[in-house]
């Protein structure tokens, strides 16, 4: 099971671009029964300087994807979820167990039985508008829930926030919004344009 602080199932906002690297195309060959080609094939890695848009390729293979699309593809093989991606998940494979992803719950609390040998998790969800307790028990849990890790503060485990020294900003556009030339330029390639003291990754 799977319990989702953010409620809604399609998480639109999650949309930026990531790298789609030999470990994840790896997790995809084993585990990945939907047929969805998972990322954008690339030939080369072009870099660009300034109005020179062709400073130079290498034959360096970046495949990159939408945390979207991934998702969706992930929801089809975890728990059947359907989607505009995947329109028809796949079906369980011999000996596989049930999946749950649940939505709009937020973890309030953790406790571990030494003598069982389970960990019971508390968490809080809507119905009609309140807030209503539950709770869950298992042999393992894992809290991934990033750098503001509700899990982590329950667990007394602190989290200390630094400046890392630079800015990243993430995002995607529609390749029907785009120009045909642009279209034509960025099509099966990475390019990294390079800027004084920056650099932007398409």
């Amino acid at each position: 099971m799977i319990l989702e602080q953010d409620s809604t199932t399609f998480r639109s906002g999650h949309n930026a671009g990531i790298a789609f690297g030999p470990s994840v195309q790896e997790l995809m060959r084993q585990y990945d029964d939907t047929g969805v080609q998972g990322c954008t094939p690339e030939r080369a890695t072009g870099f660009a300087w300034r109005r020179n848009p062709k400073l130079r390729m290498l034959k360096i293979l970046r495949h990159y994807t939408s945390w979207g699309l991934l998702y969706r593809i992930l929801r089809a093989n975890f728990d059947g979820l359907t989607s505009d991606a995947v329109p028809a998940a796949p079906q369980p494979r011999e000996g596989d167990g049930t999946a749950e992803y649940r939505c709009g719950k937020r973890v309030t609390r953790i406790d571990y039985d030494e003598s069982k040998g389970v960990v019971t998790v508390g968490f809080v969800g809507q119905v009609d508008g309140k807030d209503v307790e539950e709770s869950i028990t298992a042999d393992f849990v894992i809290g991934a829930d990033g750098g503001n890790s509700t899990m982590r503060a329950l667990m007394g485990l602190p989290a200390t926030k630094e400046y890392s020294g630079y800015v990243a900003w993430r995002g995607t556009v529609p390749e029907t919004e785009l120009p045909e030339e642009t279209v034509k330029y960025l099509e099966n390639q990475t390019t990294i344009n390079l800027l004084k003291r920056n650099y932007a990754v398409v």
